[in-house]
């Protein structure tokens, strides 16, 4: 069984198939649609129709093929009774299109979710309304209707325009519990009306230990049990919890999933934990906790939020799954040339990536640092870099070269597997040097970083700033 605080980088079925059964206390988990690289696509219905709004969707996973077909048959065959009669009916429904397609991958990680669950466990899944229905039928099947306890609506406002329906303003976390006569949960309660909620008044005390706690003063003899609708606010670009990453949720609302359904010490599990929203919940209030992604850059954002976070446990956070020697890492940028660059982007330098690819001249990540004072505002300096996983030409780093002039970069880092000619290093001392404003340092403009140097405990040359990989 893994430790508190790991950090899996992998598919989350392989990942809990190592699990024990009955190991773990509660399933928080938002799962994407897929977990790749592209954030959003449009999705199209089960008749081939384009939605008016774009989901959470992967162009190369939710496409009917083996995998969906061999997840479908293990649906059938291994695990049969009832989830076999729902996945088979559903079949009949929707054929082999990309709901039916994420449908069975999910499946075969539900059922291990069910497997894993203590007797006293509970799972939240979060999804929004175009597959709410579907995944609650197959968990209805696998987990007993008699086992359901609620459909949580969360609710919450943000901007939008205009359009020709009420505005989607919600998504759904379907509540199930291993054994209804087994399962915990704590009573949570709300002010009886908004009245009496403004007349309570609310008293946080953060202790030494991490922990928070926040009593109610004043008038709280109204209060009742809290509802299956929770309004809590969406995060907004200014929240200081925000990392920009897509599928970013609030943490108040995981805390309060965490509160209600584990008890201190206990382990929470995100098989799809994302930016770690679940994790940082569950690090608040004292739980244990593992979390799984598939991307380097969730891992990576999971740990950068954390070191942000809780600066006191900063080296306490374990990660498997990611190259650990440079055979490791050379195998990696030969396999999967684009989790090379993940990678080394979001755990070699930290940098932000740039997951997107817009028309940037190649460039793979950015860092920004603070330079001092201009006009009376912070100033920040920034470094760029490009992952070359195989072969380079000097004609690559002239090309590099030119794209931080474009992007006004002050520094480059071009990460490479390979040692550079004596051509492209002079090639590279052509960008000049950098010279800090504030403090005495003067390093090469463009650095030619050898992947190899990582393991040697060798970083690139840069100043110190806020590095995040979002």
């Amino acid at each position: 069984m893994h430790q508190n605080r790991t950090l899996i980088r992998g598919d989350n079925l392989e990942a809990m198939r190592e699990f024990p059964d009955e190991s773990v206390d509660l399933i928080a988990t938002d799962p994407p649609f897929n977990s790749k690289r592209d954030y959003f696509v449009p999705y199209r219905d089960e008749r081939g129709r384009k939605s008016e709004t774009l989901v959470r969707a992967f162009t190369d996973t939710w496409t009917w093929g083996d995998a969906a077909e061999a997840a479908y048959r293990e649906l059938i065959v291994d695990v049969g009774g009832q989830v076999a009669d729902t996945i088979q009916g559903l079949r009949q429904f929707l054929n082999e299109t990309p709901m039916m397609t994420y449908l069975v991958m999910m499946g075969v990680r539900i059922v291990e979710i069910h497997r894993i669950l203590k007797p006293t466990g509970s799972l939240y899944l979060h999804c929004d309304p175009t597959a709410s229905h579907y995944l609650k039928i197959i968990l209805d099947a696998l987990f007993d209707t008699r086992n359901f306890r609620n459909e949580i609506v969360w609710s919450y406002h943000r901007w939008t325009g205009a359009t020709k329906h009420f505005q989607r303003m919600h998504d759904i976390l379907l509540f199930y519990v291993r054994d209804r006569k087994l399962s915990k949960f704590n009573i949570l309660t709300e002010p009886y009306s908004e009245k009496s909620k403004h007349k309570a008044r609310r008293k946080t005390t953060v202790h030494t230990d991490g922990t928070i706690d926040q009593i109610y003063t004043g008038d709280t003899s109204r209060e009742k049990a809290m509802r299956d609708v929770w309004e809590i606010s969406y995060l907004n670009s200014q929240a200081k919890e925000r990392v920009s990453y897509p599928t970013q949720k609030p943490i108040p609302l995981y805390k309060r999933i965490i509160a209600a359904s584990s008890d201190k010490g206990e382990l929470i599990l995100d098989p799809f934990c994302g930016c770690g929203t679940t994790l940082m919940a569950a690090e608040e209030l004292n739980r244990e906790w593992i979390g799984i992604d598939l991307t380097y850059l969730a891992i990576g954002a999971v740990e950068q939020q954390f070191e942000r976070l809780f600066p006191q446990h900063k080296n306490s956070v374990t990660i498997t799954g990611t190259p650990e020697n440079v055979e490791q890492a050379l195998a990696l940028a030969h396999t999967d040339p684009k989790g090379f660059e993940e990678w080394c982007v979001t755990h070699v330098l930290k940098f932000k990536s740039n997951a997107k690819k817009v028309a940037d001249g190649g460039i793979d990540g950015t860092f920004r640092f603070p330079i001092g004072r201009v006009q009376g505002k912070q100033a920040y300096g920034k470094a760029v870099a490009q992952v070359k996983g195989g072969n380079y030409t000097l004609g690559h780093i002239r090309d590099f070269r030119t794209a931080m002039q474009n992007q006004d970069a002050d520094l480059g880092v071009f990460v490479v597997t390979s040692p550079p000619s004596s051509g492209m290093r002079t090639e590279a001392s052509r960008a000049g040097t950098y010279r800090h404003p504030l403090f005495d340092m003067e390093v090469p403009a463009l650095q030619i970083y050898e992947v190899q140097d990582y393991f040697s405990g060798i970083l690139p040359k840069l100043p110190l700033g806020e590095r995040a990989v979002l």
